[in-house]
Protein backbone atom coordinates (compact mmCIF):
# COMPACT_ATOMS: atom_id res chain seq x y z
CA UNK A 1 0.00 0.00 0.00
CA UNK A 2 1.18 3.67 -1.22
CA UNK A 3 2.13 6.05 1.70
CA UNK A 4 -0.50 8.22 0.43
CA UNK A 5 -3.12 5.47 0.23
CA UNK A 6 -2.55 4.49 3.90
CA UNK A 7 -2.74 8.07 5.16
CA UNK A 8 -6.73 7.87 3.59
CA UNK A 9 -7.32 5.51 6.50
CA UNK A 10 -8.66 7.29 9.41
CA UNK A 11 -6.84 6.50 12.94
CA UNK A 12 -10.75 5.40 13.93
CA UNK A 13 -10.70 2.62 11.04
CA UNK A 14 -7.60 1.14 12.81
CA UNK A 15 -8.54 1.22 15.70
CA UNK A 16 -11.82 -0.33 14.98
CA UNK A 17 -9.72 -3.18 13.01
CA UNK A 18 -7.99 -3.73 15.96
CA UNK A 19 -10.84 -3.99 18.33
CA UNK A 20 -12.26 -6.48 15.47
CA UNK A 21 -9.60 -8.70 15.88
CA UNK A 22 -9.45 -8.92 19.34
CA UNK A 23 -12.83 -9.48 19.79
CA UNK A 24 -12.66 -12.57 17.08
CA UNK A 25 -9.64 -13.90 18.74
CA UNK A 26 -10.99 -13.85 22.19
CA UNK A 27 -14.07 -15.79 20.95
CA UNK A 28 -11.59 -18.35 19.20
CA UNK A 29 -9.71 -18.58 22.63
CA UNK A 30 -13.11 -18.63 24.77
CA UNK A 31 -14.21 -21.75 22.73
CA UNK A 32 -10.55 -23.32 22.12
CA UNK A 33 -9.87 -23.37 26.05
CA UNK A 34 -13.26 -25.09 27.23
CA UNK A 35 -11.32 -28.27 26.83
CA UNK A 36 -7.49 -28.83 27.86
CA UNK A 37 -7.56 -31.63 24.49
CA UNK A 38 -7.17 -31.29 21.31
CA UNK A 39 -8.81 -32.83 18.21
CA UNK A 40 -7.30 -36.22 17.58
CA UNK A 41 -5.50 -35.28 14.73
CA UNK A 42 -4.02 -32.42 16.07
CA UNK A 43 -1.69 -34.82 18.60
CA UNK A 44 0.57 -35.91 15.38
CA UNK A 45 1.38 -32.15 15.03
CA UNK A 46 1.73 -31.47 18.58
CA UNK A 47 4.74 -34.80 18.55
CA UNK A 48 6.15 -32.91 15.41
CA UNK A 49 6.39 -29.73 17.49
CA UNK A 50 7.87 -31.43 20.26
CA UNK A 51 10.51 -32.94 18.58
CA UNK A 52 11.37 -30.08 16.51
CA UNK A 53 11.95 -28.28 19.85
CA UNK A 54 14.07 -31.05 21.36
CA UNK A 55 16.20 -32.00 18.53
CA UNK A 56 15.45 -29.07 15.80
CA UNK A 57 14.09 -31.79 13.18
CA UNK A 58 10.96 -32.99 12.00
CA UNK A 59 10.36 -36.66 13.19
CA UNK A 60 10.40 -37.84 9.30
CA UNK A 61 11.49 -41.34 10.66
CA UNK A 62 8.83 -42.10 13.18
CA UNK A 63 9.41 -45.37 15.15
CA UNK A 64 6.07 -45.06 16.67
CA UNK A 65 3.56 -44.81 13.73
CA UNK A 66 1.95 -47.50 11.80
CA UNK A 67 4.54 -49.49 14.40
CA UNK A 68 7.56 -47.87 12.41
CA UNK A 69 7.46 -45.57 8.69
CA UNK A 70 8.38 -42.49 7.16
CA UNK A 71 5.95 -39.19 7.58
CA UNK A 72 6.14 -36.62 5.00
CA UNK A 73 5.00 -32.79 5.33
CA UNK A 74 5.66 -29.23 4.61
CA UNK A 75 7.19 -28.55 8.29
CA UNK A 76 6.82 -24.86 8.60
CA UNK A 77 3.85 -24.45 10.58
CA UNK A 78 5.60 -27.13 13.03
CA UNK A 79 8.39 -24.91 13.04
CA UNK A 80 6.52 -21.92 13.83
CA UNK A 81 4.83 -23.75 16.70
CA UNK A 82 8.20 -25.08 17.90
CA UNK A 83 9.36 -21.07 18.18
CA UNK A 84 6.61 -20.29 20.42
CA UNK A 85 6.79 -23.41 22.58
CA UNK A 86 10.15 -22.26 23.87
CA UNK A 87 8.45 -19.69 25.78
CA UNK A 88 5.19 -21.13 26.77
CA UNK A 89 4.37 -24.97 27.12
CA UNK A 90 3.84 -27.09 23.61
CA UNK A 91 -0.10 -27.10 24.04
CA UNK A 92 -0.61 -23.49 24.87
CA UNK A 93 0.85 -22.59 22.06
CA UNK A 94 -1.18 -25.30 20.33
CA UNK A 95 -4.22 -23.49 21.55
CA UNK A 96 -3.26 -20.04 20.90
CA UNK A 97 -0.47 -19.57 18.27
CA UNK A 98 -3.48 -21.10 15.52
CA UNK A 99 -6.05 -18.92 16.61
CA UNK A 100 -3.70 -15.68 16.84
CA UNK A 101 -2.82 -17.28 12.94
CA UNK A 102 -6.92 -17.50 12.34
CA UNK A 103 -7.64 -14.36 12.97
CA UNK A 104 -4.82 -12.64 11.41
CA UNK A 105 -7.72 -12.93 8.48
CA UNK A 106 -9.65 -9.69 8.93
CA UNK A 107 -6.49 -7.98 8.47
CA UNK A 108 -5.57 -9.54 4.86
CA UNK A 109 -9.62 -9.16 3.88
CA UNK A 110 -9.35 -5.66 5.26
CA UNK A 111 -6.35 -4.36 2.62
CA UNK A 112 -7.77 -7.07 0.04
CA UNK A 113 -11.57 -4.96 0.06
CA UNK A 114 -10.50 -1.55 0.18
CA UNK A 115 -7.75 -2.00 -2.36
CA UNK A 116 -10.63 -3.54 -4.53
CA UNK A 117 -13.63 -0.69 -3.05
CA UNK A 118 -11.46 2.28 -1.89
CA UNK A 119 -14.07 2.53 0.87
CA UNK A 120 -12.88 2.09 4.40
CA UNK A 121 -16.56 1.46 5.91
CA UNK A 122 -17.15 -1.50 3.42
CA UNK A 123 -13.98 -3.17 4.38
CA UNK A 124 -14.81 -2.74 8.11
CA UNK A 125 -17.66 -4.95 7.09
CA UNK A 126 -15.84 -7.48 5.50
CA UNK A 127 -13.35 -8.12 8.10
CA UNK A 128 -16.15 -8.27 10.53
CA UNK A 129 -17.73 -10.97 8.48
CA UNK A 130 -14.47 -12.73 7.49
CA UNK A 131 -13.34 -13.02 11.21
CA UNK A 132 -17.20 -14.55 12.34
CA UNK A 133 -17.78 -17.19 9.35
CA UNK A 134 -19.16 -20.13 11.32
CA UNK A 135 -17.08 -22.40 8.71
CA UNK A 136 -14.28 -20.79 10.70
CA UNK A 137 -14.84 -21.52 14.13
CA UNK A 138 -15.25 -25.40 13.13
CA UNK A 139 -12.66 -27.96 14.55
CA UNK A 140 -11.38 -25.19 16.31
CA UNK A 141 -8.85 -27.03 17.97
CA UNK A 142 -7.14 -29.33 15.28
CA UNK A 143 -3.76 -27.13 15.38
CA UNK A 144 -4.74 -26.73 11.73
CA UNK A 145 -2.60 -25.38 8.90
CA UNK A 146 -5.23 -24.50 6.95
CA UNK A 147 -5.47 -21.28 8.96
CA UNK A 148 -1.58 -20.50 7.87
CA UNK A 149 -2.51 -21.42 4.17
CA UNK A 150 -5.54 -19.16 3.62
CA UNK A 151 -3.43 -16.34 5.50
CA UNK A 152 -0.40 -16.55 3.17
CA UNK A 153 -2.97 -17.34 -0.17
CA UNK A 154 -5.11 -14.15 0.21
CA UNK A 155 -2.18 -12.34 1.22
CA UNK A 156 -0.32 -13.21 -2.25
CA UNK A 157 -3.58 -12.38 -3.69
CA UNK A 158 -3.08 -8.75 -2.51
CA UNK A 159 0.49 -8.46 -3.46
CA UNK A 160 -0.08 -9.95 -7.27
CA UNK A 161 -2.55 -6.29 -7.00
CA UNK A 162 0.12 -3.98 -6.04
CA UNK A 163 2.74 -5.61 -8.27
CA UNK A 164 3.18 -2.29 -10.11
CA UNK A 165 5.37 -1.80 -6.56
CA UNK A 166 9.06 -3.27 -6.80
CA UNK A 167 8.75 -4.69 -2.74
CA UNK A 168 5.07 -6.35 -3.68
CA UNK A 169 6.83 -8.44 -6.33
CA UNK A 170 9.75 -9.40 -3.43
CA UNK A 171 7.01 -9.82 -0.78
CA UNK A 172 4.87 -12.02 -3.23
CA UNK A 173 8.11 -14.57 -3.80
CA UNK A 174 8.64 -14.57 -0.28
CA UNK A 175 5.10 -15.26 0.77
CA UNK A 176 4.96 -18.13 -1.70
CA UNK A 177 8.13 -19.52 -0.84
CA UNK A 178 6.61 -19.70 2.73
CA UNK A 179 3.31 -21.07 1.52
CA UNK A 180 5.09 -24.07 0.04
CA UNK A 181 6.79 -24.95 3.01
CA UNK A 182 3.42 -24.71 4.78
CA UNK A 183 1.07 -27.34 2.83
CA UNK A 184 0.27 -28.93 -0.34
CA UNK A 185 -3.01 -27.30 -0.29
CA UNK A 186 -0.43 -24.36 -2.13
CA UNK A 187 -2.19 -25.93 -5.44
CA UNK A 188 -5.07 -24.14 -4.84
CA UNK A 189 -3.42 -20.59 -5.45
CA UNK A 190 -1.48 -22.22 -8.34
CA UNK A 191 -4.95 -23.45 -10.29
CA UNK A 192 -5.86 -20.61 -8.92
CA UNK A 193 -3.72 -18.38 -10.86
CA UNK A 194 -3.88 -20.39 -13.80
CA UNK A 195 -7.57 -19.88 -13.97
CA UNK A 196 -6.51 -16.02 -13.66
CA UNK A 197 -4.90 -15.90 -16.85
CA UNK A 198 -7.70 -17.76 -18.43
CA UNK A 199 -10.59 -15.86 -17.51
CA UNK A 200 -8.32 -12.36 -18.43
CA UNK A 201 -8.26 -14.09 -21.86
CA UNK A 202 -11.85 -14.06 -21.82
CA UNK A 203 -12.18 -10.93 -20.78
CA UNK A 204 -9.51 -9.59 -23.46
CA UNK A 205 -7.79 -8.22 -20.54
CA UNK A 206 -3.76 -7.77 -21.35
CA UNK A 207 -1.39 -10.20 -19.56
CA UNK A 208 1.30 -8.11 -17.98
CA UNK A 209 4.71 -9.49 -18.29
CA UNK A 210 5.26 -9.30 -14.34
CA UNK A 211 1.65 -11.29 -13.99
CA UNK A 212 2.71 -14.03 -16.16
CA UNK A 213 6.40 -14.26 -14.53
CA UNK A 214 4.89 -14.73 -11.27
CA UNK A 215 2.44 -16.93 -11.59
CA UNK A 216 4.88 -19.07 -14.12
CA UNK A 217 7.42 -19.17 -10.58
CA UNK A 218 4.16 -19.96 -8.61
CA UNK A 219 3.17 -22.94 -10.39
CA UNK A 220 6.86 -23.88 -11.02
CA UNK A 221 8.11 -23.27 -7.43
CA UNK A 222 4.65 -25.21 -6.09
CA UNK A 223 5.24 -28.12 -8.38
CA UNK A 224 8.88 -28.47 -7.72
CA UNK A 225 8.81 -28.36 -4.12
CA UNK A 226 5.80 -30.71 -3.54
CA UNK A 227 7.90 -33.47 -5.56
CA UNK A 228 10.89 -32.71 -3.64
CA UNK A 229 8.96 -33.65 -0.51
CA UNK A 230 6.16 -35.98 -1.51
CA UNK A 231 8.89 -37.80 -3.79
CA UNK A 232 8.09 -41.37 -2.31
CA UNK A 233 4.61 -40.57 -2.18
CA UNK A 234 4.47 -40.29 -5.85
CA UNK A 235 6.69 -43.08 -6.36
CA UNK A 236 4.56 -45.45 -3.81
CA UNK A 237 0.93 -44.47 -5.04
CA UNK A 238 1.22 -42.77 -8.07
CA UNK A 239 -1.47 -40.34 -9.52
CA UNK A 240 -3.36 -41.69 -6.64
CA UNK A 241 -0.91 -39.48 -4.06
CA UNK A 242 -3.28 -36.59 -4.54
CA UNK A 243 -5.73 -38.76 -2.49
CA UNK A 244 -3.22 -39.00 -0.06
CA UNK A 245 -3.63 -43.29 0.45
CA UNK A 246 -6.76 -42.74 1.84
CA UNK A 247 -8.90 -46.25 1.81
CA UNK A 248 -11.73 -46.21 -0.03
CA UNK A 249 -14.38 -46.72 3.00
CA UNK A 250 -12.85 -43.15 4.44
CA UNK A 251 -13.12 -41.20 1.13
CA UNK A 252 -16.74 -40.20 1.53
CA UNK A 253 -16.01 -39.13 5.00
CA UNK A 254 -13.03 -37.42 4.24
CA UNK A 255 -14.15 -35.44 1.09
CA UNK A 256 -17.94 -35.61 2.48
CA UNK A 257 -21.00 -33.29 1.19
CA UNK A 258 -23.22 -31.30 2.86
CA UNK A 259 -26.53 -29.66 1.17
CA UNK A 260 -27.56 -26.04 0.42
CA UNK A 261 -28.82 -25.57 4.14
CA UNK A 262 -25.71 -26.27 5.66
CA UNK A 263 -23.39 -24.58 3.39
CA UNK A 264 -25.77 -21.25 4.61
CA UNK A 265 -25.25 -22.24 7.85
CA UNK A 266 -21.61 -22.36 8.50
CA UNK A 267 -21.06 -18.84 5.61
CA UNK A 268 -23.92 -17.10 6.45
CA UNK A 269 -26.55 -15.64 3.63
CA UNK A 270 -25.16 -12.59 3.16
CA UNK A 271 -21.85 -13.77 1.67
CA UNK A 272 -23.41 -16.40 -0.34
CA UNK A 273 -25.84 -13.72 -1.88
CA UNK A 274 -23.72 -10.72 -2.22
CA UNK A 275 -20.45 -12.96 -3.01
CA UNK A 276 -22.70 -14.46 -6.04
CA UNK A 277 -23.86 -11.61 -6.93
CA UNK A 278 -20.62 -10.09 -7.36
CA UNK A 279 -19.55 -13.00 -9.31
CA UNK A 280 -22.28 -12.09 -12.31
CA UNK A 281 -21.55 -8.32 -12.11
CA UNK A 282 -18.08 -8.99 -12.95
CA UNK A 283 -18.74 -10.95 -16.26
CA UNK A 284 -21.87 -8.74 -17.01
CA UNK A 285 -21.32 -5.13 -16.30
CA UNK A 286 -18.29 -4.06 -14.62
CA UNK A 287 -14.81 -5.58 -15.60
CA UNK A 288 -11.69 -5.56 -13.67
CA UNK A 289 -8.42 -7.66 -13.05
CA UNK A 290 -8.72 -7.37 -9.25
CA UNK A 291 -12.12 -9.06 -8.62
CA UNK A 292 -11.22 -11.50 -11.50
CA UNK A 293 -8.10 -12.93 -9.47
CA UNK A 294 -10.71 -13.04 -6.23
CA UNK A 295 -13.19 -15.33 -8.05
CA UNK A 296 -10.29 -17.55 -9.32
CA UNK A 297 -8.99 -18.58 -5.83
CA UNK A 298 -12.73 -19.22 -5.00
CA UNK A 299 -13.53 -20.88 -8.34
CA UNK A 300 -10.07 -23.24 -7.86
CA UNK A 301 -11.73 -23.94 -4.19
CA UNK A 302 -14.59 -25.11 -5.62
CA UNK A 303 -13.61 -27.44 -8.27
CA UNK A 304 -10.79 -28.93 -5.80
CA UNK A 305 -13.97 -29.65 -3.57
CA UNK A 306 -16.40 -31.19 -6.64
CA UNK A 307 -13.15 -33.31 -7.50
CA UNK A 308 -12.68 -34.14 -3.88
CA UNK A 309 -9.34 -33.11 -4.06
CA UNK A 310 -9.94 -30.92 -1.15
CA UNK A 311 -11.23 -31.17 1.97
CA UNK A 312 -14.83 -29.76 2.74
CA UNK A 313 -14.06 -27.43 5.88
CA UNK A 314 -10.59 -26.65 4.10
CA UNK A 315 -12.05 -25.98 1.15
CA UNK A 316 -15.54 -23.94 2.38
CA UNK A 317 -12.82 -21.88 4.47
CA UNK A 318 -11.44 -20.88 1.38
CA UNK A 319 -14.45 -20.26 -0.75
CA UNK A 320 -16.56 -18.49 2.46
CA UNK A 321 -13.11 -15.68 2.62
CA UNK A 322 -13.59 -15.29 -0.62
CA UNK A 323 -17.21 -14.72 -0.92
CA UNK A 324 -16.71 -11.83 2.19
CA UNK A 325 -14.20 -10.41 -0.61
CA UNK A 326 -17.10 -10.27 -3.36
CA UNK A 327 -19.41 -9.00 -0.54
CA UNK A 328 -17.50 -6.13 -0.36
CA UNK A 329 -17.37 -5.75 -4.09
CA UNK A 330 -20.95 -5.89 -4.45
CA UNK A 331 -21.46 -2.98 -1.77
CA UNK A 332 -19.19 -0.80 -3.40
CA UNK A 333 -21.52 -0.95 -7.14
CA UNK A 334 -24.85 -0.49 -4.32
CA UNK A 335 -22.61 2.72 -2.77
CA UNK A 336 -21.92 3.72 -6.20
CA UNK A 337 -25.44 3.21 -7.60
CA UNK A 338 -26.72 5.66 -4.18
CA UNK A 339 -24.53 7.88 -4.24
CA UNK A 340 -25.11 8.46 -8.59
CA UNK A 341 -28.76 8.32 -7.53
CA UNK A 342 -28.59 11.09 -4.73
CA UNK A 343 -30.07 8.99 -1.78
CA UNK A 344 -26.59 8.85 -0.14
CA UNK A 345 -28.05 9.54 3.12
CA UNK A 346 -29.91 6.08 3.28
CA UNK A 347 -26.24 4.22 3.28
CA UNK A 348 -25.96 3.78 6.72
CA UNK A 349 -29.44 2.17 7.02
CA UNK A 350 -28.42 -0.41 4.35
CA UNK A 351 -25.04 -1.60 5.96
CA UNK A 352 -26.37 -1.37 9.52
CA UNK A 353 -29.15 -3.95 7.79
CA UNK A 354 -26.47 -6.08 6.00
CA UNK A 355 -24.34 -6.42 8.94
CA UNK A 356 -27.46 -7.23 11.17
CA UNK A 357 -28.80 -9.83 8.93
CA UNK A 358 -25.29 -11.45 8.07
CA UNK A 359 -24.89 -11.34 12.50
CA UNK A 360 -28.78 -13.00 12.73
CA UNK A 361 -27.37 -15.53 10.32
CA UNK A 362 -23.80 -16.47 11.76
CA UNK A 363 -24.32 -15.70 15.65
CA UNK A 364 -26.65 -19.22 16.55
CA UNK A 365 -23.96 -20.90 14.57
CA UNK A 366 -21.44 -19.87 16.46
CA UNK A 367 -23.40 -20.11 19.51
CA UNK A 368 -24.14 -23.00 19.08
CA UNK A 369 -20.21 -24.21 18.78
CA UNK A 370 -19.70 -22.43 21.97
CA UNK A 371 -22.33 -24.89 23.18
CA UNK A 372 -21.11 -27.98 22.12
CA UNK A 373 -17.58 -27.25 23.52
CA UNK A 374 -18.64 -27.20 26.53
CA UNK A 375 -20.18 -30.67 26.66
CA UNK A 376 -17.51 -31.89 24.82
CA UNK A 377 -16.65 -31.01 21.59
CA UNK A 378 -16.48 -33.43 18.93
CA UNK A 379 -13.97 -35.19 17.33
CA UNK A 380 -12.34 -34.12 20.78
CA UNK A 381 -11.45 -37.35 22.90
CA UNK A 382 -12.52 -38.05 26.53
CA UNK A 383 -10.44 -37.84 29.61
CA UNK A 384 -10.54 -41.32 30.21
CA UNK A 385 -8.38 -42.03 27.12
CA UNK A 386 -5.62 -39.53 28.01
CA UNK A 387 -5.57 -41.20 31.56
CA UNK A 388 -5.53 -44.85 29.77
CA UNK A 389 -3.16 -43.95 27.62
CA UNK A 390 -1.24 -41.79 30.52
CA UNK A 391 -1.17 -45.48 32.60
CA UNK A 392 0.43 -47.17 29.29
CA UNK A 393 3.34 -44.54 29.18
CA UNK A 394 4.38 -45.27 32.63
CA UNK A 395 3.29 -49.14 32.74
CA UNK A 396 4.06 -50.72 29.68
CA UNK A 397 7.43 -51.80 28.24
CA UNK A 398 8.88 -49.40 25.86
CA UNK A 399 8.21 -51.42 22.71
CA UNK A 400 4.60 -52.14 23.36
CA UNK A 401 2.46 -51.98 20.35
CA UNK A 402 -1.13 -50.77 21.32
CA UNK A 403 -4.06 -51.66 19.05
CA UNK A 404 -6.68 -48.59 19.14
CA UNK A 405 -9.41 -46.87 17.27
CA UNK A 406 -8.31 -44.98 13.63
CA UNK A 407 -8.71 -41.65 15.19
CA UNK A 408 -7.06 -42.72 18.40
CA UNK A 409 -4.06 -43.75 16.85
CA UNK A 410 -2.14 -40.38 16.91
CA UNK A 411 -2.90 -40.34 20.64
CA UNK A 412 -1.14 -43.33 21.19
CA UNK A 413 2.24 -42.20 20.00
CA UNK A 414 1.90 -38.88 21.54
CA UNK A 415 0.82 -39.49 25.05
CA UNK A 416 1.55 -43.46 25.52
CA UNK A 417 4.77 -42.99 23.20
CA UNK A 418 4.08 -46.24 22.19
CA UNK A 419 3.54 -47.89 18.63
CA UNK A 420 0.30 -47.61 17.16
CA UNK A 421 -1.23 -50.14 14.69
CA UNK A 422 -2.75 -47.18 12.42
CA UNK A 423 -3.89 -43.89 12.23
CA UNK A 424 -4.80 -40.98 10.16
CA UNK A 425 -1.15 -40.59 8.49
CA UNK A 426 -1.78 -43.01 5.54
CA UNK A 427 0.79 -42.20 3.10
CA UNK A 428 3.22 -44.73 2.14
CA UNK A 429 1.26 -47.25 4.09
CA UNK A 430 1.13 -50.61 1.58
CA UNK A 431 -2.18 -52.89 1.69
CA UNK A 432 -4.48 -49.28 4.00
CA UNK A 433 -7.15 -50.92 2.66
CA UNK A 434 -6.70 -54.55 4.07
CA UNK A 435 -4.95 -52.73 7.41
CA UNK A 436 -8.04 -50.76 8.57
CA UNK A 437 -10.04 -54.13 7.48
CA UNK A 438 -8.40 -56.09 10.06
CA UNK A 439 -8.15 -52.97 12.27
CA UNK A 440 -12.29 -52.24 12.43
CA UNK A 441 -12.68 -56.02 12.82
CA UNK A 442 -10.80 -56.37 16.35
CA UNK A 443 -13.93 -54.64 17.31
CA UNK A 444 -16.49 -55.78 15.52
CA UNK A 445 -15.80 -59.43 15.38
CA UNK A 446 -17.26 -61.89 17.90
CA UNK A 447 -14.54 -64.66 17.46
CA UNK A 448 -12.09 -64.30 20.11
CA UNK A 449 -9.82 -66.27 17.83
CA UNK A 450 -10.46 -64.10 14.75
CA UNK A 451 -8.98 -60.81 17.11
CA UNK A 452 -6.35 -63.28 18.23
CA UNK A 453 -4.93 -63.68 15.37
CA UNK A 454 -5.06 -59.75 14.03
CA UNK A 455 -3.32 -58.58 17.35
CA UNK A 456 -0.74 -61.74 16.85
CA UNK A 457 -0.22 -59.92 13.42
CA UNK A 458 1.20 -56.66 14.43
CA UNK A 459 2.77 -57.92 17.32
CA UNK A 460 0.38 -55.98 19.43
CA UNK A 461 -0.41 -56.93 23.27
CA UNK A 462 -2.68 -54.32 24.50
CA UNK A 463 -5.88 -53.45 22.86
CA UNK A 464 -7.82 -49.98 23.97
CA UNK A 465 -11.55 -49.21 24.10
CA UNK A 466 -12.98 -46.44 24.02
CA UNK A 467 -16.62 -44.71 23.82
CA UNK A 468 -15.59 -43.26 20.63
CA UNK A 469 -14.13 -46.24 19.17
CA UNK A 470 -17.35 -48.41 19.88
CA UNK A 471 -19.38 -45.27 18.52
CA UNK A 472 -17.00 -44.87 14.83
CA UNK A 473 -17.49 -48.91 14.98
CA UNK A 474 -21.37 -48.70 15.53
CA UNK A 475 -21.54 -50.77 18.53
CA UNK A 476 -21.67 -50.97 22.02
CA UNK A 477 -19.29 -53.52 23.42
CA UNK A 478 -16.35 -55.90 22.17
CA UNK A 479 -18.21 -59.05 23.61
CA UNK A 480 -15.32 -61.18 23.60
CA UNK A 481 -13.04 -59.40 26.04
CA UNK A 482 -15.71 -60.29 29.15
CA UNK A 483 -14.61 -63.27 31.27
CA UNK A 484 -11.97 -64.15 29.05
CA UNK A 485 -8.61 -65.42 30.22
CA UNK A 486 -7.23 -63.89 27.22
CA UNK A 487 -8.07 -60.30 27.31
CA UNK A 488 -7.36 -59.17 30.92
CA UNK A 489 -7.87 -56.04 31.71
CA UNK A 490 -5.03 -53.38 33.01
CA UNK A 491 -6.71 -50.29 33.54
CA UNK A 492 -9.82 -48.13 33.25
CA UNK A 493 -11.34 -44.81 33.02
CA UNK A 494 -14.19 -42.98 32.83
CA UNK A 495 -15.72 -45.54 30.03
CA UNK A 496 -12.18 -46.57 28.70
CA UNK A 497 -10.52 -49.93 28.74
CA UNK A 498 -7.34 -51.23 28.04
CA UNK A 499 -6.73 -55.21 27.91
CA UNK A 500 -4.21 -56.91 27.60
CA UNK A 501 -3.47 -60.29 25.85
CA UNK A 502 -0.42 -62.80 25.62
CA UNK A 503 -2.06 -65.84 23.87
CA UNK A 504 -1.56 -67.03 20.46
CA UNK A 505 -3.20 -68.31 17.88
CA UNK A 506 -1.19 -71.20 16.34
Amino acid sequence: MKFGEFKNLKDKHIIWLIVIFLIVLGIRLYIAFQTPLFNYDAYFNLRQVENIKNTGLPLYKDPLSYGGKSQLFAPLSQYILAGFSLIMPVEMAGKIIPNIIAALIIFVVYYLSFKITKNNKISLMASVMSGLLPIYFVDINRVSIDYLAVLLMFAIIYCMLKLNERRFVDYALILMFLLVLTTPMAFVLVLGLLLYLLLLKLENFEVEMKELEIILFCTFLVFWVNLLIYKNAFLTHGLLVVWQNIPLQLLSTYFSSIGFVQVIAVIGIIPIILGVYAFYAAFHSEHSKEILIVISLGLSAFILIWFKLLTLISGLIFLSITLVILTAYTLKRLNDFLVKSKIHKYNKIIYFAVIAIFLITVVPAILSIIDSSKNGPLNTPSQGEVDVLKWAAANTPQNTVITAGLEEGNMVTYYAQRKDVMDTNFLLTPRIDQRLKELDDVYTTTFETQAIATLNKYNSKYLLISPNTLKQQGITEVSYVKNNNCFIPQFYSQGTYIYRTDCKIE
